[in-house]
């Protein structure tokens, strides 16, 4: 491991210079408001289907160590590695983590005793003590819902983190176990959330994405997530979905049990290894990662509402068609180069004619609760309206989700909606005012969650 880097961090190989598009996933439209809170706790829901496995909530004044290692040098002994394979600045040390009102707190500072591991010989004295911790040994599982409730420290040279390591990395080393970056932030693009994943793919292989949020993530709390299967990754800010990860193709890096790393870094190579003087963190301030709990929830428990013909693999039965202008033969199912899963999916389409269609179904008799509609959706071309929604009577305003353009099948879903009166519509309602034989749309395996 000694003399490769442990965590790649959107180099030149993930191309995350601009993300977006970077592999094939694009970022849906931010919400107009940030969603956080300087001092009080984030509510979440993993919705329905997902039952709680594994959780801190940080309560009391002392680390629970049943369940976390925390560093003591810049040494790591469960990789090997000086300085974590990225040139960071920190010396972590017990000191630096403390649980105090609910919250776990990694403090930085800046330090003149010049602290070194004597394994770390030729690497120089650190300049700044940090706290990271870890579950090796103690939390490691497979796929699921991980999420936690994060705030970050702005400045310069602040690389917060939070993540997941192969548990079998003292025996394969990086990237052969997989690696699966939930959180990385930099203050050089303080609106970013960023995510990544990284595996052994005859070489190392990287996949990257985030999301600018158009307002900065730090010194607010926010929801960090993670969904993780066998085939593929769903990430997202604040409970909105940043992209999609299908790329790894079953990696077996990612079909094994992982541990969780939480860690505030400074400098390294993400910076382009700047100087300890640079860093924004004058002697006698501290600067603060807290966290208020880490969740890891498992498939199990409430399931999401039965949709008819989810897949449209009975052609249109269940759904309805809506159009103001006798377009409804725009909505069809079809087979495509085969569908998200199975053989046929919903298409929205002509061939060069305008068109508006608005296909769904409706429920009734539902428990006064709030829902989102998700979907998996590959598009292409400029429409006048193209969105997924749902709504609460036929004349009532939708709650929607404007559709991007997807080259690959991306999961997308609606805002919550509440439902007080037991009836709901949802769907898929798009409009097109100018031919174009290159616009269309296909949707697939339709969810009704309630949260």
């Amino acid at each position: 491991m000694n003399g490769h880097p442990l965590r790649t961090r959107f180099l030149a190989l993930c191309c995350l210079a601009a993300l977006p598009g970077c592999a094939g996933n694009d970022v849906e439209n931010p919400p107009a408001d940030p969603v956080a809170q300087e001092e009080t706790g984030l509510e979440y829901s993993p919705g329905a289907g997902w039952t709680l496995a594994w959780s801190d909530e940080f309560n009391g004044t002392s680390l629970n160590t049943a369940n976390w290692n925390v560093l003591t040098s810049d040494y790591d002994p469960v990789t090997g590695n000086c300085n974590f394979g990225t040139g960071e600045l920190e010396y972590p040390r017990a000191q630096n983590v403390t649980v105090s009102g609910g919250k776990l707190i990694l403090t930085a500072e800046r330090t003149s005793d010049n602290p070194s591991d004597p394994r770390c010989t030729g690497y120089g004295p650190r300049s700044f003590y940090s706290g990271r911790i870890h579950t090796k040994g103690k939390v490691e599982r497979r796929y699921g819902k991980i999420v936690a409730s994060i705030k970050v420290p702005s400045g310069y040279g602040m690389w917060p983190a939070f993540w997941t390591l192969g548990a079998n990395i003292s025996n394969v080393g990086w990237p052969a176990c997989g690696e699966i970056d939930i959180l990385e932030w930099k203050s050089t693009e303080p609106n970013w959330m960023k995510a990544a994943t990284h595996w052994d793919s005859g070489g190392q292989a990287h996949w990257g994405t985030g999301a600018d949020r158009g307002y900065s993530l730090a010194d607010a709390f926010h929801l960090y997530e993670v969904e993780w299967t066998a085939s593929s990754m769903v990430f997202r800010l604040d409970g909105n979905i940043v992209a999609n990860n299908t790329y790894f193709h079953n990696e077996s890096e990612f079909q094994q049990n992982h541990y969780l790393l939480l860690n505030l870094a400074l400098g390294g190579n993400w910076y382009g290894y700047p100087s300890p003087a640079s860093i924004d963190l004058p002697s006698g301030v501290k600067k603060t990662m807290e966290v208020e709990w880490v969740r890891w929830y498992q498939p199990g428990g409430s399931t999401p509402v039965t949709v008819t013909n989810p897949g449209f693999e009975s052609g249109m039965d269940g759904w309805s068609t809506w159009s103001p202008n006798g377009t409804e033969a725009a909505d069809f199912s079809e087979t495509h180069n085969g569908g998200h899963s199975g053989a046929y999916h919903l298409t929205h389409w002509t061939n060069g004619t305008p068109f508006e269609v608005w296909t769904y179904q409706a429920r009734s008799g539902l428990p006064s609760r709030n829902y989102k509609v998700r979907a998996w959706i590959r598009k292409s071309g400029t429409f006048d309206i193209a969105r997924i929604q749902a709504k609460t009577c036929a004349s009532c305003a939708p709650v929607a989700t404007s559709l991007g353009t997807y080259g690959n099948w991306t999961l997308v879903e609606t805002p919550a909606i509440s439902v007080t009166g037991g009836y709901l519509e949802f769907g898929f309602h798009t409009k097109l005012g100018a031919g174009n034989s290159a616009n269309f749309i296909h949707m697939d395996d339709v969810e009704l969650i309630p949260l």
